[in-house]
């Protein structure tokens, strides 16, 4: 078995070693994931904020109904 050192571009097929590929591939994956975490993170924070406000908007309707029933 001969090992040989993998070229840094394509060769004359225009075929790229699979060193290289994989490499190019895992570069990808992980720009893709840093994208995806900051983007989870967006929609986590946007998720806590429309939350707190149904929260708000539930707790004063809920205090809303309860003081009209007891006038009534």
């Amino acid at each position: 078995m001969r090992v040989e050192k993998f070229r840094g571009a394509a060769d004359d097929n225009g075929l790229v070693p699979a060193g290289q590929y994989f490499a190019m591939l895992a570069r990808g994956l992980e720009q893709a994931n840093v994208r995806q975490s900051a983007r989870q993170a967006q929609l986590d924070e946007e998720d806590r904020r429309l939350e707190a406000r149904y929260r708000r908007a539930s707790a004063s309707r809920n205090n809303t109904f309860e003081d009209t029933r007891a006038i009534a």
